[in-house]
């Protein structure tokens, strides 16, 4: 991680400039370097894992804390995205609502760091989210220094997000999985996913895998109007723990009715409370380019790589009709995907494993992939009984960062969607699946092991 920290600051050395010129020379340099060094972190972590019953959980905690150290400092190096997080708050410190107003509106060097292509478009993320990069905001302006104060003190505030998901994750695995604890934990902290994503790029799904975590080991211990509120949190975050949501009231509804109603209520009350304060102003304009809504968006898919192969060809209707039949057949499979988990799910466990099936089907098939999705999985891995599917998980997190070393975007992605649909394909008919026998109900834990 450290190295993949020293590419960033080496492409703004090269380049001295925080703008993203994915063009240059010191973008390609840079990225290089990077993706080697997340290469050998995810290698070591898939290695480790195995070995992992050699270490104590403090060892295992040092190395969790040094990771995400050495990747706070990091410069925005794969993504701009933090800089239009901290536009979003720099809008919500000045009292302008970021579904009303976009960062083109702020002007001055943080306007002009934020893409083309976002820059006239409001929010796309939740109410509960502005308050956190308000916050870094804040911290900047009081600091004196609006733009690097408050991206520091950004990342840092989500690098606690996954600190606290982690503690919660360790936590949960020690108590009810003594035999596997050591080895899940490494394959979600020590995986380059979360150090650099997170801490390094500042994308937001830190908080998503808190709110994922949260949600597990509450359901998983029988709490289920913390997991429900914990999900809506998630919610009123970003929209896409929306599914993760519903199938779980689907599930609590086989049982009870009624008690599914109102776990609901309290969802929709947890919601209300974070919404009412954008009253009208809350839209989802800038969220539905990326689910299909237009055309022109598409990155790291096969719908990328035939549009921009059409599109070179200059057969621009030709590339508006294969993203449109393309970015169908991903909605119906997604929903498909739904649907299944939603029928065949009778506990905690079948739900996660239905859940991981949906995500992989819409990150194998969507228009619009971001390698940071990958850690949409990982809460979900602390309930997943068959090593096979969490290392395929984790694997595929690995590949995910590991493919930033090479400036082939989107032909590396649909290489790796290849090699996951193979993987798949593979552990489609796993006997090991969720509410095998041996595996405890909902709420259930095993004995905790002793102190070590």
């Amino acid at each position: 991680m450290a190295i993949a920290t020293g590419g960033s600051w080496l492409r703004f050395a090269l380049q001295r400039d925080l703008r993203l010129d994915t063009h240059a020379w010191a973008f390609v340099i840079g990225t290089l370097v990077a993706g080697s060094g997340l290469a050998l972190a995810g290698a070591c972590s898939l290695r480790l894992s195995d070995r992992s019953d050699a270490l104590s959980w403090r060892s295992l905690g040092v190395w969790t804390v040094a990771l995400l150290g050495v990747a706070l400092p990091s410069l925005a190096l794969t993504s701009s995205d933090v800089f239009t997080n901290l536009a979003f708050g720099a809008l919500s410190l000045n009292g302008q609502s970021p579904y009303l107003h976009a960062p083109a509106e702020l002007g001055g060097p943080l306007a002009a760091l934020v893409p083309a292509r976002w820059v006239h478009d409001p929010t796309p993320y939740g109410p509960l989210f502005h308050p956190v990069v308000g916050l870094a905001a804040w911290i900047g302006d009081s600091a004196g220094s609006p733009l690097w104060a408050s991206f520091f003190a950004y990342k840092a505030l989500l690098a606690c997000a996954v600190a606290a998901g982690l503690t919660l994750a360790a936590r949960h695995l020690w108590r009810t999985r003594p035999s596997e604890a050591r080895s899940t934990f490494v394959l979600l902290a020590l995986g380059p996913v979360l150090g650099w994503e997170v801490a390094a790029q500042g994308h937001n799904d830190g908080l998503l895998f808190l709110s994922g975590v949260a949600f597990v080991t509450a359901a998983a211990a029988g709490r289920d109007a913390l997991a429900v509120a914990a999900l809506a949190a998630g919610v009123a975050v970003k929209y896409a723990m929306a599914p993760l949501l519903g199938l779980f009231l689907v599930l609590r509804g086989r049982r009870s009715p009624a008690r599914a109603a109102v776990l609901g209520l309290l969802a929709l009350g947890v919601l209300g409370a974070a919404f009412v304060w954008e009253g009208r102003g809350v839209t989802l304009r800038a969220v539905l380019p990326m689910v299909g809504g237009e055309a022109a968006r598409h990155a790291h898919s096969l719908t990328d790589l035939v549009c921009l192969a059409l599109d070179a060809l200059a057969l621009p209707e030709a590339s508006r009709l294969a993203y449109r039949v393309l970015s169908a057949g991903s909605g119906l499979l997604a929903i498909a995907l739904l649907a299944r988990a939603a029928l065949r799910a009778t506990s905690l466990e079948e739900l996660a494993r239905g859940y991981l099936v949906f995500l992989f089907g819409l990150f194998l098939t969507t228009p619009w992939f971001q390698p940071w999705y990958a850690s949409w999985t990982l809460p979900l891995l602390l309930v997943e009984r068959d090593a096979a599917w969490r290392r395929f998980a984790a694997t595929f997190a690995a590949l995910a960062m590991a493919s930033w070393a090479l400036p082939l975007d989107p032909v590396t992605n649909v290489a790796l969607d290849v090699w996951a649909l193979v993987r798949l394909w593979k552990l489609r008919g796993s006997t090991t699946a969720a509410g095998a026998p041996g595996v405890p109900p909902d709420g259930a834990c095993y004995p905790a092991p002793p102190a070590s």
